[in-house]
């Protein structure tokens, strides 16, 4: 089963299972939020790498992240603009 690991200041945080299939990967200038701490996605690299005795490759990307400061964090938060719901169904035409 193939993996995304992910890896901040040139060490590994962790890695997550995923399946051949379905594979989430964040793209560059994403935050992402690890342990309630804010990162954000700089880098994505794919490594195909053998698995098991065949000759079979999997890809496996590494997602490179960075803290974002708590200054940052907030400016972020202070600018989202949350869209307001009708009270009623959509208005079709």
């Amino acid at each position: 089963m193939p993996y995304v690991e992910y890896a901040c200041e040139g060490r590994l945080l962790f890695r997550t299972e995923t399946t051949e299939s379905a594979q989430f990967v964040p793209r560059i200038h994403e935050i992402v939020v690890i342990d309630d701490e804010p990162y954000q996605v700089v880098d994505v690299e794919y490594w195909a790498r053998k698995l098991g005795s065949n000759d079979r490759r999997f890809v496996w990307p590494t997602v490179y992240v960075i803290p974002v400061s708590s200054e940052d964090w907030q400016l972020r938060l202070e600018r989202r603009n949350l869209k307001e719901k009708p009270s009623g169904p959509p208005v079709r035409y």
